[in-house]
């Protein structure tokens, strides 16, 4: 994915067993880091719905992603929607590098980043020219 970004440390292989999700929280981005059977996805943790807040809990351990708030559901591996289909979280890049495992963390607020790279919010209404909930 093309979005301005550095690559942050935010944990390592030791910190996320397999089947596991962590949440972190680096320059005000909610990051879902994701374990799924050795494979490690890192998506900004806002639902392409409603922006409800994807939490740990919110990975069923294999390959779902449920959203607590009105239970959409993404596949873990790409982010794409399965229940309702059409929409996507927005996947962050990543590099494990030894034990370490580094995501691309976006460089703009994030009222910038949602209306210039989630541009399937702002044509359906949700984020208006601000950043906000419309």
């Amino acid at each position: 994915m093309n979005y301005p970004g550095e690559f942050h440390k935010l944990l390592t292989l030791d910190d996320i067993y397999e089947g596991e999700a962590k949440l972190v929280e680096v320059n005000r981005y909610e990051i879902l880091v994701v374990n799924i059977k050795g494979e490690i996805k890192a998506y900004y943790a806002r639902c392409a719905h409603a922006l409800g807040l994807i939490e740990s809990n919110s990975f069923d351990g294999e390959e779902k992603i449920i959203c607590p708030v009105h239970l959409w559901e993404y596949n873990a591996r790409t982010g794409e929607s399965i229940n309702p289909v059409g929409s996507s979280l927005f996947p962050l890049d990543v590099k494990v590098e030894g034990s370490d495992i580094f995501v691309k963390v976006p460089s703009v607020p994030i009222s910038e980043f949602k209306v210039k790279w989630f541009g399937m919010y702002r044509q359906r209404g949700v984020i208006n020219e601000f950043g906000v909930n419309s």
